[in-house]
């Protein structure tokens, strides 16, 4: 697996580009998303207000979903500049290029990820 530090640069710029244009989609989304939460609608009718409800919930929860992703990318684009990007939190091995084309705000390699959401098949793996 090639390192991190060995991938050229011009991945970097690319990915950086990537992860800049999407903050800055996800920080617009949030700000629409936010404003119709917060509206203030009269429902005609305990269906509509069911309705309403369930859609205002729905809309929360995308909410919630979009500022975690924003949080990663913001992340994501302070361990570029630090130098640290492409490096596993966990156990500090590169993270595969093609985990990163797949999730570039990844923080952990496959196997630390995998290890995370279930570890105890990764204790019986081992």
């Amino acid at each position: 697996m090639a390192t991190m530090t060995r991938t050229p640069q011009k991945f970097f710029n690319i990915l950086e580009k990537e992860l800049t244009t999407q903050r800055e989609e996800l920080r617009m989304r949030i700000d629409r998303h936010h404003m119709e939460v917060v509206r203030d609608r009269e429902p005609d009718d305990e269906a509509a207000a069911a309705v309403e409800n369930i859609s205002r919930d729905m809309l929360a929860a995308t909410l919630e979903r979009e500022r975690r992703t924003l949080r990663e990318v913001e992340s994501a684009l302070v361990r570029m500049k630090k130098g640290e990007y492409g490096t596993c939190d966990s156990c500090g091995d590169a993270i595969a290029k093609a985990r990163l084309d797949a999730l570039p705000w990844a923080r952990h390699c496959i196997n630390c990820a995998e290890h995370a959401l279930n570890p105890r098949s990764f204790r019986m793996a081992s």
